[in-house]
């Protein structure tokens, strides 16, 4: 009972962030300016959301942690000019969940948690990068009426 109390006081060691990894998807945009090469690394931001109360002594708490996962995309392009297009894409809640107690105290839990809801983000990762493939035309678009402008 002591460890448990201590360790909702102390918390428990926290992961840290997740680093971007490596290249989860790639594409190739032919351009009028070029071909246009385009990579996307990928992230899991988590959030935590305190509810609940602790219950006075005796009595039952309340206290949940609710968490959720969010995916996002940073996308480096290259341009055949040398020209490099970067960008972050969001897509909220890939993943959600919740914990009784503390969130200080289920942190690593939580992240267990995240990892197993996320091993397979591939279609989304596929689906944002499609979406982005109209924005980056236009981006190069741009760049290339404002090299001629």
């Amino acid at each position: 009972m002591i460890p448990l109390i201590l360790g909702m006081l102390l918390g428990t060691p926290t992961t840290a962030t997740p680093t971007v990894s490596e290249i989860a998807h790639s594409i190739r945009i032919d351009h009028d300016a070029g071909p246009v090469h385009a990579d996307y690394r990928m992230r899991i931001d988590v959030r935590h959301d305190q509810v609940g109360t602790a219950g006075p002594g005796g009595r039952p708490s309340t206290l949940r942690c609710r968490w959720q996962a969010d995916l996002l995309l940073d996308r480096s392009a290259r341009h055949s000019a040398g020209t490099v297009l970067q960008r972050s894409l969001r897509r909220d809640a890939v993943a959600s969940g919740s914990r009784p107690g503390w969130c200080t105290a289920n942190r690593d839990t939580i992240a267990r948690d995240v990892a197993r809801a996320t091993t397979d983000v591939q279609g989304e990762i596929r689906a944002l990068a499609q979406q982005d493939a109209d924005g980056l035309r236009a981006e190069l678009d741009r760049l290339g009426n404002d090299r001629n402008g």
